[in-house]
């Protein structure tokens, strides 16, 4: 994905979310939202503008103070750490270890989001399968990174690496 593919997707996404100039300086910033838009790209995806734009808006839409409930994570959730990333793990074609990738990147960021969080979700009595013990995040993580390392790219260690990840900052 070129640095003007990735310019007009953001612009795109911020005037259908009808961003301000704040929102959009953030986007166009943003490692997590360049990865989710860029991944179909990397892996020569078909539809890549398609498939990158719809992943991004839900993304940006699960960030949002008014949609933010319905992406919450819930027990329905516990299967495996793929399953809240559903909505954005369609792809047409690609190479499947360079999604694998992202993918992977995506969910140990969630992961180190809830280890961060766990005490405070504690506190508040918000789900975190951490707290739950439905996931192990020691295990999980090794797994993830393992994955992580037999299938990045240069291309993707530009955009997000495991460092990146392991901060657990979903808005990044």
């Amino acid at each position: 994905m070129t640095w003007e593919q990735w310019s007009t997707l953001a612009g795109r996404a911020g005037a259908v979310l009808n961003y301000g100039i704040a929102d959009k300086e953030w986007l166009k910033t943003s490692r997590m939202a360049r990865l989710i838009a860029a991944t179909p790209f990397l892996a020569g995806c078909d539809k890549p503008e398609e498939t990158a734009f719809s992943h991004l808006i839900l993304y940006l839409i699960s960030l949002h103070e008014s949609a933010r409930e319905i992406y919450l994570h819930r027990s329905a959730d516990d299967k495996d750490v793929y399953t809240r990333l559903f909505p954005v793990s369609n792809f047409l074609g690609g190479n499947t270890s360079l999604i694998q990738c992202s993918l992977d990147l995506i969910a140990l960021t969630m992961l180190a989001n809830y280890q961060k969080d766990a005490e405070e979700d504690r506190r508040i009595g918000k789900y975190n399968p951490l707290n739950e013990g439905k996931w192990n995040y020691e295990s999980e993580s090794e797994r993830l990174i393992q994955s992580i390392n037999q299938n990045t790219t240069s291309e993707i260690g530009a955009l997000y690496t495991i460092d990146d990840a392991l901060r657990g900052f979903w808005k990044n």
